[in-house]
């Protein structure tokens, strides 16, 4: 069963069960899931909660839905165990937050100075998209994300407002060699008070990451968040 009491979304515990039952071997790979119905019936919630977190785990790539047979468990690569790590919307979901992406900037760019310069060669031509993520009508976190030509290849085509790090790890069939993480907490700049509509005295945490794939020596992603620090005090704090 699922606790009906926490502040958590119905759909997202729902959708964490299932995951369990994928996870503890129950259900392998190809395996065919419990039905709507009986999923209903053992966690004593409604069709459409069941339905928004099968929904969300086809959109994933975590079942396949077979049209009049059943929901089946999908082979997972082995990549797919790091979308915790470097996906933000997988830690917003997390903490209860249901989040949309906005694309503000699409564009190409050449490594001159600042962070870029810093493991990319000056002159180096890389992909810049830059998204803002909303939950309910507020901003909560503004992302920069940077690909080498090689890999924005591989994402050519995706829907940039969806989950990039999911689309990444399901269409880039290199190996992981290493994210480079920092999380630093600061005062926001002008931009991110305005973005962010943050109050006085509040702070934001930064992350940045690179990103390393054994077929190169060079990192071929770089991102950059910004995230109100209310925002991920507040579901650990009530």
């Amino acid at each position: 069963m699922i606790d009906k009491s926490s502040s958590t979304p119905l759909y997202i515990l729902v959708k964490d069960y299932i995951i369990k039952l994928i996870l503890s071997g129950e259900y392998p790979p190809n395996s065919q899931l419990p039905t709507e119905y009986e999923l209903m019936k053992t966690l004593g919630v409604g069709r459409a909660t069941v339905r928004t977190a099968l929904s969300q785990l086809e959109n994933e790539g975590t079942i396949v839905k077979k049209h009049g047979v059943g929901t089946f468990v999908a082979e997972r690569g082995k990549a797919f165990g790091f979308e915790p790590f470097i996906s933000l919307s997988f830690t917003l979901e997390k903490i209860g937050l249901k989040s949309t992406n906005s694309v503000v900037g699409h564009n190409k760019v050449t490594v001159s100075d600042g962070i870029l310069a810093s493991r990319w060669e000056s002159g180096l031509e890389v992909f810049h998209i830059k998204r803002l993520r909303q939950a309910e009508a507020y901003t909560i976190a503004i992302e920069d994300f940077y690909v080498t030509k090689e890999l924005y290849s591989k994402l050519e085509g995706a829907d940039m407002s969806e989950s990039i790090a999911h689309t990444l790890l399901s269409k880039v069939d290199w190996s992981i060699k290493e994210f480079d993480n920092k999380i630093i907490v600061r005062e926001p700049n002008e931009e991110e008070i305005k973005t962010l509509f943050l109050r006085d005295e509040s702070k934001v945490v930064e992350l940045t990451r690179w990103m390393y794939f054994e077929e190169f020596e060079e990192p071929q992603n770089f991102v950059n968040f910004v995230i109100p620090l209310d925002i991920l005090e507040f579901p650990f704090l009530r």
